[in-house]
């Protein structure tokens, strides 16, 4: 199983849905979304292969806050904030470590 279809698994719970359908599509459009938004702000594409906690964190804090019909903007904040953690930390702009 891919990263990306663990982090498409972990959003349908987050957003607690359960079956497999079309929508998952629009879930899938967040997380790439999401994943994209990580490199723009310089995040290496090693870490996004194999995403950590607070990487993994931000991809479901985005889905959960665009997933029903008004976006949240508590979760929208959130998102924000943990874009800026990651940005600040200097190791997301390196190759990830095997043992990180």
């Amino acid at each position: 199983m891919s990263s990306t279809d663990d982090l498409l698994t972990m959003a349908k719970l987050r957003v607690r849905k359960i079956s497999s359908d079309a929508l998952d599509e629009d879930i899938r459009h967040h997380i790439d979304f999401v994943l994209a938004d990580l490199e723009r702000i310089g995040v290496h594409p090693s870490w996004l292969k194999k995403p950590d906690a607070l990487i993994k964190e931000a991809v479901l804090v985005y889905c959960k806050a665009n997933y029903a019909k008004t976006v949240d903007d508590k979760l929208t904040n959130s998102y924000n904030i943990i874009l800026s953690k990651i940005k600040g930390r200097l190791k997301y702009s390196k190759v990830r470590a095997n043992d990180e």
